[in-house]
């Protein structure tokens, strides 16, 4: 949003060539790149967090049904499985059959391989990598934005000539 208020100000400067327009437009340009490059290095940094997290929370719930036969518990577990398309987690500390009999589609109760961890592992590393794909996109954007902006800006500030006025256009 704050990159379509920065392209809308500054296309509202060029046609009005207003100085202070420019420079909120730069400014929401500048705004924006601060929190995009922020985005970019958590998710650089902290790149195992999100998937760590989304894996504790399937565990959670999977070994929360696993104790207890609570409905609302398997509810979650149940849309889990349908929303991810696997089918419980191999687990070494005992059988886990009777859980993904009642979880799991019917289609996919006897397949093997479709390990729930590792189908959410896949899942989230693929989006994310999408995401940080549009976050350099996006810093492009801003930094080519920032760059027009404060040329237009200089522009509109040092011209003293009264013929160029009228004469910018999109």
């Amino acid at each position: 949003m704050t990159l379509i208020l920065a392209a809308l100000l500054s296309s509202v400067a060029t046609v009005r060539e207003s100085q202070c327009l420019t420079a909120m437009g730069f400014f929401c340009f500048a705004l924006a790149f601060c929190g995009l490059v922020t985005a970019a290095c958590w998710r650089y940094t902290h790149s195992t967090e999100v998937e760590d997290s989304m894996m504790d929370v399937y565990d959670f719930v999977y070994e929360e049904v696993r104790r207890n036969t609570s409905s609302f518990r398997r509810h979650e577990l149940t849309t889990i499985h349908k929303a991810f398309l696997c089918c419980g987690k191999h687990s070494p500390f005992g059988d886990t059959t009777h859980v993904e009999n009642k979880t799991c589609p019917h289609s996919q109760v006897n397949d093997e391989g479709q390990d729930c961890l590792r189908e959410i592992q896949d899942f989230l590393k693929k989006h994310m990598d999408f995401v940080f794909s549009l976050l350099g996109i996006a810093i492009g954007f801003t930094v080519y934005g920032m760059i027009l902006t404060s040329f237009l800006c200089f522009s509109i500030h040092f011209s003293s000539n009264l013929y160029r006025k009228g004469k910018y256009t999109l």
